[in-house]
């Protein structure tokens, strides 16, 4: 055979190799910090005589996103749903505040300690009143308020699992966004573009140009090398093939039967 199916190569294939980073880090250019730890990282280094790192910079969100992001557990699959329901100091000296439930949650019901579920009047099948939002909770208002139209908004602020895979590389990294599996799988960080441009196979001397978020569309917009690469290749096949003609075309059938 000339192609068989490969193994899914997984979070951790692509990008246990690289530094650790923190919250908007900016450093364009740093170095590894150990060897090569798959194949594919061997396949993206390449063979530079210096090796430096470029790109592994991301986000800088803010002080509440931040202490979200924290307080979100290194587990597969953690998710917004896992973070507490506390007071917390953030870095620029506010708080984060607790979130209220003020209603009950005709759907759900109580929590199994007879708490109330509802962050709004809209839990009780009412009109939503805007005297119920709540600013500046550590657990977003509008997740609860809004969880049970869709799927309880499973995914946001989660975690990229090491042993599981990038589901899609987008454009801008949002915790809260659609795609709201971009955080780390271990560090308190949304990824980086280098961890991003190793998701879509591109090599480490590949150089992105602008900011930071237009270095990150420049790989969620971009075809994947190596699918590029695949695509090239069978096209060159088919010419050639072509080129042989069609008595070319039955030998090489007839054969393989």
């Amino acid at each position: 055979m000339s192609s068989a199916p490969l193994r899914t190569i997984t979070v951790r294939d692509a990008m246990s190799d690289l530094p650790d980073i923190k919250n908007g880090a900016s450093a364009l250019k740093i170095g590894y910090s150990g060897e090569p730890q798959s194949h594919f990282q061997r396949l993206v280094r390449g063979r530079q005589l210096q090796p430096i790192l470029t790109d592994h910079i991301c986000k800088e969100m803010n002080p509440l996103v931040a202490a979200r992001m924290r307080h979100i557990p290194v587990l597969p699959g953690a998710d917004w749903r896992y973070l507490p329901n506390i007071e917390v100091r953030l870095s620029d000296g506010a708080w984060a505040k607790k979130l209220k439930y003020t209603h009950h949650d005709k759907r759900n019901g109580r929590d199994p300690n007879g708490s109330l579920r509802g962050v709004c009047s809209c839990a009780e099948s009412k009109s939503c009143d805007p005297a119920d939002k709540q600013f500046g909770t550590l657990i977003p208002w509008c997740l609860p308020h809004t969880g049970n139209r869709h799927n309880h908004w499973a995914g946001l602020y989660g975690r990229l699992e090491w042993d599981g895979f990038f589901s899609t590389t987008v454009t801008n990294p949002e915790p809260m966004g659609k795609q709201g599996r971009v955080l780390h799988p271990e560090q308190h960080r949304v990824v980086s573009v280098r961890e991003c441009a190793r998701s879509q196979g591109f090599p480490d001397t590949f150089r992105f140009f602008g900011n930071v978020l237009d270095k990150h569309r420049q790989v969620g917009n971009a075809v994947p090398p190596p699918m590029a690469k695949a695509i090239g290749l069978q096209i060159k096949k088919s010419i050639v093939e072509k080129k042989k003609g069609p008595d070319s075309s039955n030998n090489t059938s007839s054969n393989t039967h």
